[in-house]
């Protein structure tokens, strides 16, 4: 039921502008909010992909979230056009490599007693801002935020040449499937205060491969061009990335997906994401 990643593997994560390193391995942005698919609020995690396209995939899923908002409160705050925004993407290794339970392995399934389909539950948490009185604590994501604290607080029986787990590899929902290939992506947790013989921090064995800004934007469905204050009809399902930055480079292909191509930078390409 463990995942090994591969000697040097490229871990992707996208951040706001603004960031610097090591910040995106500290999972201060998970501890902040009130709480994601793999953990609750005050946990700090780490979410990152190998398949970069993952990685934006779901960066790109909760723009177009963050832009309806903003559409839908266009009294209240002018919307600016295009719908462009810039962001941060990073590309580490870890070394050596977070110990990662693969919740889709069937070992993994019988000892953690989950189902599947709650992997692939296509729901998010529905109303923004704070916790209010009367909520539930989790909402939607309760049974993963529970499955979550399941792992971190799993302990291999006596006896056993099994280490602690440090995070797990999960469905990326967000990145729309292909044949033979299931997207996923990595959650990994941090354990502040914890002895190095149980989580070595992983700003302490890691490497910055690349640092670079992302572009995100959505289009017009039909013409694919810029979107305006007289534009109808949004594609919201397929946006555009592309990379820049003084002397980034591309990013390569990512092996374990089917006819996949690296992305050169100051290039506009499509990603499809998918809501359910």
């Amino acid at each position: 039921m463990y995942y090994t990643l591969a000697a040097g593997a490229r871990l992707y994560r996208i951040t706001d502008v603004g960031a610097i390193w090591p910040t995106p391995l500290l999972g201060q942005g998970a501890y902040f909010n009130k709480g994601g698919r793999y953990n609750s609020a005050g946990d700090p995690t780490v979410y990152c992909a190998e398949d970069p396209v993952a990685a934006i995939a779901e960066s790109a899923f909760y723009q177009a979230l963050e832009w309806q908002l903003r559409i839908s409160n266009h009294n209240i705050t002018a919307v600016h056009y295009p719908l462009e925004s810039a962001h941060q993407l990073w590309c580490f290794s870890i070394d050596p490599a977070p110990v990662i339970i693969d919740l889709m392995h069937p070992q993994a399934i019988q000892q953690f007693q989950h189902t599947p389909h709650m992997l692939l539950n296509p729901s998010l948490n529905p109303h923004g801002g704070p916790h209010r009185r009367g909520q539930p604590l989790a909402r939607d994501y309760f049974g993963t935020q529970q499955l979550a604290k399941d792992i971190t607080g799993y302990t291999p029986p006596p006896g056993s040449p099994d280490p602690r787990p440090e995070g797990i590899k999960a469905p990326a929902i967000r990145m729309k499937r292909t044949a033979n290939y299931r997207p996923h992506q990595l959650a990994l947790y941090v354990f502040p205060g914890a002895p190095a013989a149980v989580h070595v921090p992983y700003e302490n064995r890691s490497r910055l491969i690349m640092q670079c800004e992302i572009q995100l934007r959505f289009l017009e469905l039909s013409s694919r061009r810029a979107v305006t204050i007289q534009t109808v009809d949004i594609d919201w399902c397929k946006p555009q990335f592309r990379i820049r930055g003084a002397g980034v480079a591309p990013i390569p292909a990512y092996p374990g997906r089917p006819g996949a191509t690296s992305y050169k930078p100051n290039t506009w390409y499509n990603v499809n994401i998918q809501y359910a």
